[in-house]
């Protein structure tokens, strides 16, 4: 009786022993899965509406700038929205979206209203992804600079009320302060989108298109955004090392050199 009880006991611990290992595998798992966001929470004036949860940012974070042949640029806006207080999912929305672009630190500085932007896309739809409720997407493909979004619509709280919402939120850059348009009330951010070259190891020697190390701050060099291409990209590939196509300027084709 005495064994039986002490293997009883023995079982049940390695079973709580095994549950602990898999909670902590998972949160592991979660945190390695986190990404940047900004949340904003807002109290409804309908009535039977409890506080609402809206959190925005791009997929795949951090976000780069598109790279011909090595960074496609595909950072979708993302908006998920969710009871604050019980975190279920809100799988009904109605949302556009203005979208503002500056392509450097100076111009957003220099801005005195979002007109002042760079580029202005207005009233683009942002819509439900199948599969996962809650959760709503712009699909885009970006560059390197400053982005910032108005959301606005109305939120279908369990079909017991519609509850409207309009809030601006900009990206963040380590040091600077990027909110002087952003609705009061956000925490957290999501990251600007960097200059994919940022993140190259090693910096080679042989191509001269690539940024100076000393400018890889976010790929805003001197203030001015860096697409990857130095002014004046030649026209004739053989005149960059390693970039010969087998094609002249006159489009006659020539053997490539051996690497």
């Amino acid at each position: 009786m005495k064994k039986l009880l002490k293997s009883s006991q023995a079982t049940l611990m390695m079973i709580l022993a095994g549950i602990a290992i898999i909670s902590g595998s998972s949160y592991s798992i979660d945190e390695a899965m986190a990404f940047p966001h900004a949340s904003l929470v807002i109290a409804p004036e309908e009535e039977h509406a409890n506080d609402i949860k809206i959190v925005l940012g791009h997929t795949n974070e951090p976000a780069f700038g598109k790279l011909p042949g090595i960074n496609d640029g595909k950072h979708n806006l993302e908006v998920d929205i969710s009871d604050d207080a019980t975190t279920l999912p809100i799988r009904e929305a109605n949302i556009t979206t203005d979208k503002y672009y500056f392509k450097n630190l100076k111009s957003f500085q220099n801005a005195q209203s979002l007109e002042d932007a760079d580029d202005i896309d207005l009233n683009v739809p942002v819509t439900a992804v199948f599969g996962q409720p809650g959760t709503f997407y712009n699909r885009q493909v970006v560059d390197p600079g400053i982005y910032g979004y108005t959301i606005n619509g109305t939120i279908n709280y369990y079909d017991v009320a519609f509850v409207p919402f309009e809030a601006t939120k900009f990206c963040s850059i380590p040091g600077e302060d990027l909110t002087k348009f952003d609705t009061p009330g956000w925490t957290g951010s999501y990251g600007c989108v960097q200059n994919i070259k940022s993140i190259f190891f090693p910096e080679s020697q042989k191509k001269p298109d690539y940024p100076p190390k000393d400018n890889y701050d976010y790929g805003y060099n001197n203030n001015e955004v860096d697409y990857g291409y130095e002014e004046g990209y030649p026209t004739n590939y053989e005149d960059k090392e390693g970039y010969e196509n087998g094609y002249s300027n006159n489009n006659s084709y020539v053997n490539p050199r051996d690497y």
